[in-house]
């Protein structure tokens, strides 16, 4: 019987967590397609959970880039350090912390992936907020969310779901311009947003 929806995720185990983020591992094309990421790319993940994307984004900016794999939940994190140990992979750099309140100490990205996060968040908005402060001029960002209007086959119920007019007016208000919008399945969507030069 599935367990019921905790924004907190303390409804599954991490294990379950990963299972379900490579479930979606058909929409990352178009975000990594969306961002240009390449090979030296500097990377930020907002909710990087226990590792499925960071993985897949280490491999697209190679050892000579980063990702920064932000998560509220040292325990999660924890899953994605054992994952990278097994696979020797050294250029993921895990930083535990509320991506509303994070500190720009020690961060130099480049572009950001926002995916299926926002929607356990407190404060949705002071992350995109904050994201914006974090990033330089120009940078992308990748806002992906499950959509009200989806079947709710998968994710989280209906009611947890965040409107894509709601997170176009929160990016704005960050001070993101909107690029592109569109709905990549029945459940998601995703927004292509850049802070200005």
């Amino acid at each position: 019987m599935e367990k019921s929806f905790q924004k907190d995720m303390s409804h599954l185990t991490w294990d379950e967590v990963y299972a379900r983020q490579a479930k979606r591992a058909h929409l990352m094309g178009e975000w990594l397609h969306a961002l240009g990421l390449k090979s030296g790319d500097r990377v930020l993940e907002v909710g990087a959970g226990p590792g499925f994307m960071s993985l897949l984004l280490a491999d697209r900016v190679g050892p000579e880039g980063i990702v920064y794999a932000v998560d509220r939940s040292a325990e999660a994190l924890a899953c994605l350090k054992r994952l990278q140990e097994e696979r020797g992979i050294e250029h993921i750099r895990r930083i535990a912390g509320d991506a509303a309140t994070l500190d720009p100490a020690g961060l130099d990205a480049n572009s950001a992936l926002i995916t299926m996060v926002l929607h356990h968040a407190d404060d949705p908005a002071g992350i995109l907020s904050n994201v914006a402060r974090l990033l330089p001029p120009g940078a992308l960002a990748v806002v992906g969310e499950f959509d009200p209007e989806g079947p709710g086959e998968q994710g989280p119920p209906r009611a947890y779901r965040l409107p894509p007019e709601q997170v176009r007016a929160w990016c704005e208000a960050a001070g993101f311009a909107v690029l592109d919008y569109r709905r990549q399945t029945a459940e998601h969507y995703m927004l292509l947003v850049q802070r200005p030069a």
